[in-house]
């Protein structure tokens, strides 16, 4: 981008001033703050009884002000013609009224622009940290990801589930997924209300995290079924029958007596063997915390 932008300040109702054309401006930001400094090099010069000159000056980002190029004799310097269609426009704020006899059509109110204006992303991300708690690495890739930033808020609305691990599941599993793809989050097979579903069952406690990633892949084929269907057409609740998952934990340490011996004799790692064995049994739907719990009741002393 290449802009040049011509300025000049006068008083409400007195003829336009002189302008100056600072050229080449090659961003957005560097354009408001050329125009920014030379509208205060401009005032402070006719404050001061000087005169300003017909010139065209350049920006110097390094220290922020324009600077002398070449000066113009005269405005036909500047080979312009007005153009027909596009008529002048006059910005005016709050601070700033428009008079009477100034054309409606011609007139542009800043802070109703400001009003209408969507949330700028530094904002979004700013509040995103604040309301969900979240890291600010992770609120970057909410806003730059396309659709991400609703997608994550319709799920936040339609569980109870911590936010912090609902990004989470995000950011590992669902963008691994459509990148993979090659689809954007509005094209993604996982709908919001299903993702919600499969957290709010694994926060419940009601299935294991295995069996989450489960249901997840099964989601990412865009199967027309929500989570809890999947989950219950593959049985993949968690067990939790106290009795039944007792009786499991007891016949597996009568089983593996010489196992059994070595935890009561210092050896604690070998528990996770015996903790493999009961999920073995139970195909995985039983908490691994509760049968840590329950095996150590019946074999530590």
């Amino acid at each position: 981008m290449r802009v040049d932008a011509n300025i000049s300040v006068h008083h409400p109702g007195e003829p336009l001033g002189v302008r100056t054309e600072v050229k080449n401006l090659n961003s957005a930001r560097f354009l408001a703050k050329a125009i920014d400094y030379e509208i205060q090099r401009q005032i402070k010069v006719l404050d001061n009884g000087g005169t300003i000159l017909n010139e065209t000056r350049s920006f110097d980002y390094k220290h922020g002000s324009t600077i002398p190029m070449r000066d113009k004799e005269g405005k036909q310097d500047y080979r312009f013609m007005p153009e027909p269609n596009l008529p002048p426009l006059i910005l005016y704020d709050s601070k700033s009224l428009p008079t009477a006899n100034m054309d409606p059509e011609q007139v542009v109110n800043i802070d109703l622009i400001k009003e209408r204006l969507p949330e700028l992303p530094s904002i979004t991300r700013e509040r995103l940290v604040e309301q969900y708690g979240i890291l600010l690495e992770q609120s970057y890739i909410l806003v730059n990801e396309d659709g991400l930033q609703e997608y994550f808020e319709t799920v936040v609305k339609c569980s109870q589930v911590n936010p912090k691990r609902i990004i989470g599941w995000l950011i590992k599993d669902l963008l691994c997924h459509i990148r993979l793809l090659n689809i954007t989050i509005k094209q993604s097979p996982v709908k919001p209300i299903y993702l919600a579903e499969l957290l709010t069952l694994l926060e419940n406690g009601d299935i294991s995290s295995s069996a989450a990633k489960q249901v997840f892949q099964e989601l990412c084929k865009g199967v027309e079924k929500t989570s809890a269907q999947i989950v219950k057409e593959e049985n993949l609740y968690l067990l939790k029958d106290m009795k039944q998952l007792e009786e499991i934990c007891q016949g597996i340490i009568e089983g593996h007596k010489a196992e059994v011996a070595a935890i009561r004799q210092g050896n604690l790692k070998i528990m996770n063997k015996l903790i493999g064995l009961v999920q073995k049994t139970t195909k995985g739907k039983a908490d691994p915390v509760l049968v840590k719990k329950l095996l150590e009741e019946k074999v530590l002393p």
